[in-house]
């Protein structure tokens, strides 16, 4: 893993650094069509993709409706790894893909171990965040002047 993997996530950390912090995540492989995370469930863990392509469903009348396409250095997750409510969308690989997990329990132990560390995963995570918030409020604005 190098931080060309990460070009979203992490991206400011070395090499040894983004090494460390992925020591208390999970690796997980997801085949073409696999679900990584359902809407409704409890899980809490943040994923943050290394390769391949996710797309992110919610459910409509019609049936369920992409509204985002995921890839390397992107995360999915952060919802319910902030909040702890359920899911609110369906996460589903399109091709095979690979992403780390990393749950509150080993967020917990990566801060007690690291903690500069966790606060640079967490404000990595704010940017990120800010910048989602930033793109819907501009579209929201653009819908309201139309």
């Amino acid at each position: 893993m190098s931080t060309s993997d990460l070009p979203g996530f992490l991206a400011s950390l070395d090499e040894d650094e983004i090494a460390t912090v992925l020591g208390y995540t999970e690796a997980r492989r997801y085949t073409e069509g696999e679900v990584a995370i359902r809407r409704g469930d409890a899980d809490r863990g943040l994923y943050v993709i290394t390769t391949g392509v996710f797309e992110v469903l919610v459910p409509t009348p019609a049936g369920p409706r992409q509204v985002s396409v995921l890839r390397a250095g992107d995360i999915f997750g952060d919802l319910a790894f902030f909040d702890g409510e359920p899911r609110s969308a369906d996460v589903r690989a399109v091709e095979s893909s690979e992403a780390f997990v990393m749950t509150p329990a080993g967020f917990e132990r990566l801060r007690l171990a690291h903690p500069r560390l966790a606060v640079c995963f967490l404000l990595d995570l704010g940017r990120i965040l800010s910048g989602r918030f930033r793109d819907v409020s501009g579209r929201l604005t653009a819908l309201r002047q139309a």
